[in-house]
């Protein structure tokens, strides 16, 4: 699963959030969290790959004008890249979430359509691309709970107070009007 593929999951998402109940499946979720590592691991490609996503019709070379990239540049940030886990779930065990038939509905970006796991997942996205560093330190702290601040900090690099920083809560803001690419956190 490429990086394209998620995004079009994400934005045929249509969960409305309102309770634990009607949040996106495990494996979407799962899938949101890749594809903000991915986003941190490389800004200017999440970048690239948002604004390909978003804006379809845009030539690559009216795209890497509107990136302030090379087109060469701009085609190396659009090659697919394999954000399969391996720990990710089997299509058998994924039958029961999506079925087949939804698999196969072509996903094209409508800016009034956009469902609000799409906005959420972008909203998470940019905060990874904005402060990559901070978000590896909240994944960390996320996937081992067990681990002190100072085991935090030795194993992301940075200090024991960088760390306690790090771990105040963000609040992202979602542009509910979806006029603007940038999300204020």
């Amino acid at each position: 699963m490429d990086q394209f593929e998620i995004m079009s999951e994400l934005l045929a998402d249509r969960s409305s959030w309102a309770d634990v109940k009607h949040y996106p499946s495990t494996v979407t979720c799962r899938r949101m969290l890749r594809l903000a590592d991915f986003a941190a691991a490389d800004p200017a490609r999440w970048s690239s790959c948002r604004m390909a996503f978003e804006v379809p019709e845009l030539s690559r070379p009216e795209l890497a004008v509107a990136r302030g990239v090379s087109v060469r540049t701009l085609q190396r940030h659009l090659a697919q890249q394999d954000l399969s886990d391996t720990g990710d779930f089997t299509d058998r065990e994924l039958d029961g979430e999506c079925p087949e038939w939804l698999r196969t509905i072509p996903v094209r970006f409508d800016v009034g359509r956009v469902s609000r796991t799409w906005r959420y997942a972008t909203a998470l996205c940019t905060f990874a691309a904005a402060q990559p560093e901070r978000w590896r330190v909240l994944r960390l702290a996320y996937e081992c709970p067990e681990l002190s601040q100072e085991e935090l900090a030795e194993v992301a690099g940075v200090s024991q107070p960088t760390v306690c920083r790090y771990l105040q809560p963000v609040r992202l803001v979602v542009d509910e009007s979806f006029n603007d690419l940038e999300v204020i956190y």
